[in-house]
């Protein structure tokens, strides 16, 4: 018989911790058509109004606003028909189409202006970075190597900020906008990600676990549950939850690398171009989304049919962003082979090509261009 020393035993209790919640998610998901209560009428009446709007809408933010008002009221009704798995999802659903835009934009604020100066241009630039980690990390779907990541990003943000005369990131947030709420909810996800790095730090063989290793390992649980009188668990199922946990993990990589290029900008005065496109170009993947078009097939399939309350609007929760809105990212265009400007030409074409892959990004993120090429650096075929 093969005993369990103590360092292997936080390795079991916190994967197991997040095996079970995966595997939570997935019985419910299992087992959405089990009895429940009744809508009540008016909830239901609210719910038809937020999807009508989800179905109409046209743009990243009208969607999101949307889905996050499903998203309450299902969760106003725990006890209700399928009400606990609507609040999930789309509260997910909502944070995959609106994270990796937010943090377009804020990094590309920084982008923009190449330092930052006071405590509100540094608030505006981690406000949004920081709402979105704590979005993801709701989901409880952490996973090891990805939390000490992060949390070294964060005390290497800190301590940047603070030899420059600026406040910490929670700080800093409460100041910019004057509400001590904000700030004490960015030290309550600090907090909690510190506690899950630290445990992570002490137990060398589960700080190294990456997502294929976890991954593994949550099949062979759903495997051991079904086994053992569990629900059966199918593709339709733990496929999908599987991929939005390594999406999540994707997405806390992409922050700490984020958190990183906003301390080296602190520390040395420049921007890194070449570490920001890295960073915009896998956003802009991530910004589709953890599911692949055959995934999401079936699972919108067994889950519209599960959840009654979805109504007409199911399939447009779940569409992929690029079904939805028909603008073509890839017309935009500064024109930089026409800029003239003689002598500068050579380094105004450079600042054109710049701007103009932030216009396509922009674009490919959120689905919409707020920006425009600008001043000399640009042709007079310029699209914006």
């Amino acid at each position: 018989m093969t005993t369990m020393n103590s360092a292997s035993r936080p390795i079991v209790g916190y994967l197991s911790a997040v095996c079970m919640i995966l595997l939570f998610q997935i019985v419910i998901f299992s087992a959405a058509t089990a009895a429940a209560g009744e809508w009540p009428a008016d909830a239901k009446a609210r719910m038809d109004a937020a999807g009508a709007r989800l179905s109409a809408a046209t743009e990243t933010a009208q969607r999101v606003a949307a889905l996050r008002d499903i998203q309450r009221i299902a969760a106003a009704h725990p006890n209700a028909d399928g009400a606990r798995l609507t609040a999930k999802l789309l509260s997910e659903k909502a944070t995959e189409e609106a994270g990796p835009g937010a943090m377009l934009d804020a990094l590309g604020t920084l982008a923009a202006s190449g330092d930052i100066a006071d405590v509100q241009a540094y608030a505006s630039i981690v406000g949004p970075l920081m709402e979105t980690i704590g979005q993801m990390q709701d989901n409880k779907t952490l996973l090891p190597e990805a939390a000490i990541q992060l949390d070294k990003a964060v005390q290497k943000l800190d301590a940047a900020a603070a030899k420059a005369g600026l406040p910490s990131i929670a700080a800093a947030i409460s100041q910019a906008t004057g509400d001590d709420k904000l700030g004490s909810a960015v030290t309550n996800t600090l907090s909690r990600l510190a506690k899950i790095a630290e445990l992570a730090r002490n137990t060398p063989d589960l700080a190294k676990m990456n997502k294929e290793a976890t991954t593994e390992y949550i099949y062979g649980w759903l495997e051991a549950a079904s086994s053992l009188g569990g629900p059966a668990i199918n593709n339709v199922t733990a496929v999908p939850f599987s991929q939005l946990l390594g999406w999540n993990n994707e997405m806390y990589g992409q922050s700490s690398q984020a958190l990183n290029l906003v301390a080296d900008a602190i520390e040395t005065g420049k921007f890194d171009h070449k570490a920001y496109n890295k960073i915009r170009d896998r956003l802009n993947e991530l910004s589709k989304g953890p599911w692949g078009s055959d995934t999401i097939k079936d699972m919108v399939k067994s889950l519209c049919k599960s959840i009654p309350i979805a109504g007409a609007w199911c399939d447009d929760a779940f569409k992929l962003v690029e079904e939805l809105v028909g603008v073509s990212c890839g017309d935009i265009t500064c024109d930089c082979e026409n800029v003239g400007g003689g002598l500068m030409r050579g380094p105004l074409i450079v600042q054109c090509k710049i701007q103009e892959q932030d216009l396509i990004s922009q674009c490919n993120a959120t689905k919409k261009v707020t920006g425009k090429c600008q001043g000399d650096a640009k042709g007079p075929g310029a699209s914006h």
